[in-house]
């Protein structure tokens, strides 16, 4: 059990806010919001991270800690906004591909350009993409992951080819999405989901290629 619940009606009390002003600041429901407060049920992980992200509060701490009010206020003090401006020059803006997205689009590489971002602590140059797990996602038995956990996947580069083997990987065209494991023979690289699925790698192709890099799920 989280304390997600309590820690939103202590956030939107201390923010001086209603039920429903705090439901339009994230696109929700009144009622979604009054099922948190109320532990009748959880938002989704991606909902969590916006909202950490919206107030300047570290995910864990929104996640597990039971926040007093002075630990509300005192991120607030923290995220001024020039101290905003400043770290925000820290943070990677990653296109999050939802469970509903991925359910009602058949293009999605359409969909990444206009996806809402997260905001997360990675230094890189790299590209990432962010998607939400759910049983749509055909995937091997060792991506051991909740339903609905978020999973960060980074770009493929020519130059790290040979750090592929071994490692979990997304296949995303426009016409298919899976997560296999990365297996290389020789100078042939395959992303394999099982023994009778899997996808060749070629470098015209690079662009549908993605390697894990992390994880977002409930505790």
């Amino acid at each position: 059990m989280t304390n997600i619940g309590n820690n939103i009606k202590k956030l939107r009390k201390v923010r001086g806010l209603s039920q429903q002003a705090f439901a339009d600041l994230f696109n929700l429901s009144r009622g979604n919001i009054s099922s948190y407060e109320e532990l009748r049920a959880e938002p989704k992980i991606e909902t969590v991270m916006i909202i950490a992200n919206y107030f300047g509060i570290p995910l864990q701490s929104l996640i597990q800690e039971n926040l007093s009010v002075n630990q509300i206020l005192n991120f607030s003090d923290y995220f001024e906004p020039a101290i905003v401006t400043n770290s925000t020059k820290k943070l990677a803006g990653i296109p999050l591909l939802t469970r509903e997205v991925m359910m009602n689009n058949t293009d999605l590489l359409k969909q990444i350009e206009g996806a809402p971002q997260l905001q997360l602590p990675i230094q890189s140059k790299h590209k990432f993409l962010a998607i939400e797990f759910s049983e749509l996602i055909a995937a091997p038995l060792e991506l051991e992951v909740k339903e609905q956990s978020i999973l960060i996947f980074e770009g493929i580069e020519m130059e790290y080819l040979h750090l592929l083997h071994n490692n979990l990987g997304l296949f995303l065209s426009e016409e298919e999405v899976f997560v296999g494991k990365y297996e290389q023979n020789g100078e042939q690289i395959s992303l394999i989901l099982s023994s009778w699925k899997k996808s060749l790698f070629s470098l015209s192709d690079i662009r549908y290629y993605w390697k894990l890099y992390g994880k977002f799920e409930k505790v």
